[in-house]
């Protein structure tokens, strides 16, 4: 029998380890593309969660209530974490504005006291912990459901000024080593 000589078995270790680098940039968790794709998805996740949930609170407002002028939209959008990061890890946040009628039904300190119990029960927790004092302007609440942190700003100058409650939601960071 002969034996297969330097070049042959150089060939086949050459292919095999072409083979196995082939198989691990396409499809091991740890390339630099799938961790990324499983960032991006995670991320997609995230905002699709806390446009759902904002959206939900905003219908808890009646429409009669809401300046007929005012445009509720989402001012939001995605960050990074922090600039020590180049790109990833990053995180999402959704925040809108309303613009109650200044002759309305509620004042808009009403509406978020309006708002505590629903919010309890589609289990948001509230971190009086976390909230800054109040201010003679305005005063935020804060709260927390699964990672996301739900701010709810309340303007408390009477009219003329304009009656309005900021609504933020921030979503968890994508996690970097989640793949």
């Amino acid at each position: 029998m002969r034996r297969a000589g330097p070049s042959a078995v150089a060939v086949l270790t050459a292919a095999a380890s072409t083979a196995l680098f082939s198989v691990c940039t396409t499809g091991c968790a740890t390339s630099p593309q799938a961790a990324l794709a499983v960032q991006e998805n995670q991320l997609k996740q995230y905002a699709e969660q806390a446009d759902a949930a904002g959206a939900e609170i905003i219908a808890q407002i009646p429409e009669q209530e809401l300046e007929p002028a005012h445009q509720s939209r989402n001012i939001g959008g995605v960050r990074l974490v922090s600039d020590y990061y180049e790109e990833w890890p990053k995180y999402y946040y959704w925040a809108q504005i309303i613009e109650l009628k200044a002759d309305g039904p509620r004042t808009p300190t009403q509406v978020s006291d309006d708002l505590n119990p629903w919010l309890k029960e589609q289990g948001w927790k509230r971190s009086t912990d976390s909230e800054f004092p109040p201010t003679g302007e305005s005063f935020e609440r804060d709260y927390y459901r699964d990672g996301y942190h739900l701010i709810v700003r309340v303007d408390t100058v009477p009219p003329p000024d304009a009656q309005t409650l900021m609504f933020t939601i921030v979503t968890p960071h994508t996690d970097p080593d989640r793949a």
